[in-house]
């Protein structure tokens, strides 16, 4: 009996050792969290899939979704979005909805600025296609300065900046605009 407990006992002590031995390989050889280097520890409010509600100018409401928000630590009033999506009821009829890859929202300014593969589109069929977009919400327009392209099934237009004044539905491209459009037939350059 005696030397059944030894073994068992000395097998136990190897059997801790081995573990020991392999938690100490798994433990990585860097700081997870470098305090010695004056690391800010003040990461930014961040929340997953918010939605965000705010009114324009004729108290409509706009909705906008986005993957994650993080407020920004150096300007708290700057909201930075990934994947930002949205929705903006203009009236009964007539919605616009709006896609990017990121987006910065400003609340002091009252300022939306998608970035990166914007797709707006409304539900008349017509689909704005840029880089780089601004909503001036309490002006209720849309601006631009990069390439953008329009199509609609009445054809499409290409330039390089826009206006676009939401509430009358006036579009304002700039940069020698070109317009295509399309007829029964074919396409009419």
């Amino acid at each position: 009996n005696k030397f059944i407990l030894k073994i068992i006992f000395i097998s136990l002590i190897i059997l801790s050792f081995l573990i020991v031995l392999r938690w100490w390989q798994k433990v990585p050889n860097k700081e997870i969290l470098d305090l010695d280097k004056g690391q800010n520890l003040n990461q930014p409010d961040t929340l997953v899939k918010p939605t965000i509600l705010f009114k324009n100018k004729n108290n409509s409401v706009f909705t906008v979704k986005a993957y994650e928000a993080k407020r920004d630590i150096k300007n708290l009033t700057i909201v930075i979005l990934e994947k930002p999506e949205g929705h903006y009821k203009l009236s009964n009829e007539k919605d616009i909805y709006f896609y990017a890859t990121k987006g910065i929202l400003n609340n002091n300014k009252q300022i939306l600025e998608l970035m990166e593969n914007v797709n707006i589109q409304t539900s008349k069929g017509t689909e704005f296609f840029t880089d780089k977009i601004t909503y001036f919400v309490n002006e209720n327009i849309l601006s631009s300065d990069d390439s953008i392209t329009v199509e609609g099934n009445w054809g499409t237009l290409n330039g390089i900046g826009l206006i676009y004044n939401i509430e009358n539905s006036n579009v304002i491209i700039k940069g020698r605009p070109q317009l295509s459009l399309n007829n029964i037939k074919g396409n009419i350059q």
